[in-house]
């Protein structure tokens, strides 16, 4: 059973710390670290490898080692979440998962319209649905 995780961030990036700060404000259910990535804190916690360089996208790491990467990491960090524990398992379709980011970006803005999304009654619908949400380049300044 997973009882924490780390979320590698980009620091350098506008979304990736917006996010990270709205993330940091939700109930959790798991303790969740949020570690720069690139930074010395990584690279001294998960080595060159995984804590070396800021990633293109989103990293989590379990504390049991386990690593996602791109739509399964956006995938874990809302099953961390209290109040959107269910949502991961039906994203974790093959037809949802490419949308994970989707719903993680709309969150903040959106949670009405992403709760709403998930009340449809098919994945169709649901992957319709999310396609709509807008999702900002990560960019470094």
């Amino acid at each position: 059973m997973i009882d924490g995780l780390y979320v590698l961030y980009d620091e350098r990036c506008g979304l990736c710390t917006h996010l990270r700060a709205w993330f940091a404000q939700q109930p959790t259910l798991v303790p969740v670290r949020f570690v720069a990535a690139g930074s010395p804190e990584a690279r001294e916690l998960f080595g060159n490898e995984v804590g070396g360089a800021p990633p293109e996208e989103l990293v989590v790491i379990d504390d049991r080692g386990g690593v996602y990467s791109d739509a399964q990491a956006w995938i874990m960090c809302l099953w961390a979440f209290e109040a959107y524990r269910e949502w991961p398992e039906r994203l974790s379709s093959p037809r949802l998962m490419p949308l994970a980011r989707q719903v993680f970006a709309g969150l903040p803005r959106n949670r009405a319209l992403i709760s709403r999304i998930f009340l449809l009654r098919s994945d169709d619908e649901m992957a319709t649905a999310l396609r709509g949400v807008y999702v900002p380049q990560c960019s470094t300044q």
